[in-house]
């Protein structure tokens, strides 16, 4: 979200559906003497400002000056002096959670002597009470009414997704990656994502696209190589991130898994920019799209160690 008059009435909306009385209001607009507040309720004696943030910049920059907006805000409520009644303030922001920014809150209430209980909500929070909601989720996020399927058509929507992955895909899925005739170099995006091909991070600084290499078809959904990495088999017949001594070290493909349900659609031929397959995703796992990781043997690699490295076979006292 982009527009910090559409993010203020997504706020106002989700305030209004997540509590008992919806007498939540928008407090004028830019260009009012709004005195640190965007929505209020006289009812529930609540104000709230809202704090939409262009994520395509540093995260050190963004906490800075975030730090700074709720500072700002206690400033105009105090000096302000609204006429609105209120013992609670929510500053709500777009940028991910950070403890720094509740102890702030904290800090600078009483510093500034305001009586009001100060709550900071990150994108994880507001995220959380869009899960709670009906009308404000398909209002503002139309994409996100997946969440509200039956299970009958899930089950549905996920054999679908599969049976047409396999059949269009056939030709990278049903050979090893050394006898393909096709290179396996695709491009995941999300679909909330309106700048590519310009690289832009969302609120868990991930990026809104990026390329990938197809491995296989899974029980939940289809998998992806993200990278190589190397881990450590011990002698306890478990692996670990974690150089110990004794151990053996194996080089292994990083996969990751969409779900058949996240994947909206997907094109085979790509575009001007990447002549090659382009998924469209949801990005609903803390800002990626996927919704398991584990490891794969690399061929070369030691042949009586185990092919994939998972949480099955994970040294957890270690990691």
């Amino acid at each position: 979200m982009k527009d910090a008059a559409n993010f203020e009435l997504m706020i106002c909306d989700l305030f209004n559906e997540i509590y008992t009385k919806p007498t939540y209001k928008l407090f004028g607009k830019n260009g009012h003497q709004q005195k640190g507040i965007d929505i209020f309720s006289n009812d529930s004696k609540v104000v709230v400002q809202c704090k939409l943030k262009d994520l395509n910049r540093s995260k050190s920059q963004l906490k800075r000056e975030f730090l700074a907006d709720i500072e700002d805000t206690i400033d105009k409520l105090i000096a302000g002096k609204p006429k609105i009644s209120f013992d609670t303030v929510f500053i709500v922001t777009t940028l991910s959670e950070d403890p720094d920014f509740d102890e702030h809150c904290e800090a600078l209430r009483k510093e500034k002597g305001l009586p009001s209980t100060v709550i900071c909500w990150g994108w994880e929070t507001i995220q959380e009470k869009l899960g709670l909601t009906n009308k404000t989720l398909q209002k503002h996020y139309p994409n996100y009414i997946h969440k509200q399927m039956t299970n009958e058509e899930l089950v549905k929507s996920r054999i679908k997704m599969k049976t047409s992955l396999e059949r269009d895909f056939g030709l990278w899925l049903n050979f090893s990656a050394d006898h393909r005739t096709r290179a396996s170099s695709m491009i995941l995006h999300s679909i909330d994502d309106k700048d590519y091909p310009v690289h832009v991070y969302n609120s868990f600084d991930e990026p809104q696209w990026f390329r990938v290499e197809i491995d296989a078809i899974y029980h939940s959904g289809i998998g992806f190589i993200t990278g190589i990495d190397t881990i450590y088999w011990l002698e306890n017949q478990s692996w670990t991130k974690e150089n110990v001594t004794g151990s053996i070290a194996v080089k292994v493909a990083v996969t990751e898994i969409v779900a058949f349900e996240d994947i909206i659609s997907y094109t085979l031929k790509g575009d001007d920019k990447f002549a090659c397959p382009h998924f469209y995703s949801r990005f609903d796992h803390k800002g990626r799209p996927f919704i398991e990781t584990f490891y794969k043997k690399l061929a070369k690699q030691p042949f009586d160690l185990p092919l994939i490295f998972d949480k099955s076979n994970q040294n957890l006292k270690l990691d």
